[in-house]
């Protein structure tokens, strides 16, 4: 039987994936921040692109800022587990309007070209990224790390 404590963690894990509830890392193990590298299909490039061509100007209060986007990629490809952070463009924790940050985190889920990490021993497996997108007056501006 499980104790309250297991039943509220597992549902507080549920409730921090907000990309879907089928989403599984293949590992439980840890891995170092930057390693391994996660490559993207048709690189950075390609995501640029995709933000780019699809991303629509949002004029209202609070639309000037930078917009991060944490977010895990499984040994399948797969990512989940989004976490967002809203920043004025000094760097300074800032709220940025909701429909902004709504439509940066469906376009960060419509990314679906991830090319698994691979280990030492040549083994796909877990990683992560992080995206940040400086909004000025409601237009993107600027998709980093670059």
């Amino acid at each position: 039987m499980k104790s309250n404590f297991s039943i509220i963690l597992t549902f507080l894990l549920a409730a921090c994936n907000s990309s879907n509830s089928d989403f599984q890392l293949c590992s439980s193990e840890k891995y170092p921040y930057y390693y391994p590298t996660l490559y993207y299909e048709g690189d950075f490039y390609e995501i640029k692109k995709h933000f780019y061509d699809n991303y629509k100007n949002i004029q209202s209060d609070k639309s000037t800022g930078i917009v991060r986007i944490q977010f895990q990629v499984n040994c399948s490809g797969e990512a989940g587990n989004y976490k967002i952070a809203t920043y004025s463009l000094d760097y300074e924790y800032e709220t940025i309007n909701q429909k902004i940050i709504d439509q940066l985190l469906r376009l960060t889920k419509g990314l679906k070209n991830w090319i698994p990490a691979i280990d030492d021993d040549g083994e796909s497996i877990d990683s992560h990224k992080f995206l940040a997108f400086k909004v000025a007056d409601g237009r993107l501006i600027d998709i980093l790390p670059k």
